[in-house]
This record gives structure tokens, C-alpha cells and sequence, in this order.
């Protein structure tokens, strides 16, 4: 709770609204011969939860101030070799996550009040009040859904041959 939000936002679940049409409610009600006809639209709120812990690393693809504000940072590590540096993050996560699907990609910045579909990715998607982060995720999901997983850190080595550390 002393964190803010940037820091403190929760990776497990994200509130959404949908708009639905009497076509959409009705292919989903049991009764939709109670479906009066007309123009309908109905907002439903609901909140999309992750059916499991998963283990996630973020970075951004772009250095903005606002972010060292944000997270309290007086530095950065500035990757200059991505390729690089996601073959050595993935090399060594398979010596520590077993039993786990891997992906990575650019977070997909979803509106809560007009999402543009109603599948929802939890551990790639952040609201859009969060696109300045422009964030690139990796995420392991184990392939047995579990929860209260454990911390794990991961030492790559030296990245002096392809990464600049920025101190502020």
C-alpha cells in the first residue's frame, strides 16, 4: 500500500466494462425469449482474474522521465543488444522454471471502459492508462496452475558487452 500506483498495480486481474447488444445477450442467456426487441446495449462489468500465479519480468521499450519518478529510480539499464539479452534471459529461466510455458511480447494496453475484445490475456495486458510505460514482458506460466509462488532471481552475468547502466 506505501507504493503507488505505477508500482502497486495488480498483475493478477484487470477490471473491465463491456458493452453488449441484445445479439450478444441473447447468445448467452439461458431465456432469450426474455430478451425484449429493440436496440439494446448493456454495460457489464467484470473482472478478468489469472487462473494461476505466473512469474513475470517487465522492462520498457523506451526511456521517459516520467518512469524514474514513478518507480523511484536514480538509474536504468539501457540494453543496446535485445536479441542478445532474450537469449541469455530465456537460457538461464529454463534452469529455473520447469514445467512452465514461456512468452514474451510488447503488454497489450486495454481501455476498461471499451475493451476491443472480450479475450483477455491477464499476464500480457495492462490497462491504457499505463501505454507510457511501453512495457515488453516476459512471462513463465506453469503448466499446472499454482499459487504463492515463490521469488526467484536470475543472475545472467555480465551484460557490459551489450548494456549500459545509467546512473542518474
Amino acid at each position: 500500500p506505501d507504493h503507488n500506483c505505477a508500482v502497486r498495480d495488480d498483475e493478477l486481474s484487470l477490471p473491465l466494462s463491456l458493452s453488449l447488444t441484445r445479439d450478444d445477450i441473447v447468445k448467452v442467456v439461458l431465456n432469450p425469449q426474455d430478451v425484449p426487441e429493440g436496440p439494446i446495449e448493456q454495460r457489464l462489468d467484470v473482472k478478468y482474474t489469472s487462473a494461476s500465479d505466473y512469474w513475470l519480468y517487465c522492462l520498457t521499450t523506451s526511456v521517459e522521465p516520467r518512469l524514474f519518478i514513478d518507480f523511484s529510480a536514480d538509474s536504468c539499464v539501457i540494453i543496446k543488444n535485445r536479441d542478445r539479452f532474450q537469449r541469455l534471459l530465456t537460457l538461464q529461466s529454463a534452469l529455473h522454471f520447469s514445467r512452465t510455458s514461456h512468452c514474451h511480447g510488447r503488454a497489450i494496453y486495454v481501455d476498461p471502459l471499451l475493451p476491443t475484445t472480450a479475450v483477455i490475456d491477464i499476464p500480457m495486458s495492462k490497462q491504457f492508462g499505463y501505454t507510457y510505460q511501453n512495457e515488453y514482458r516476459f512471462i513463465w506460466r506453469p503448466t499446472i496452475p499454482s499459487f504463492n509462488l515463490p521469488h526467484i532471481d536470475l543472475e545472467l552475468g555480465s551484460l557490459k558487452d551489450f548494456a549500459e547502466l545509467v546512473v542518474l
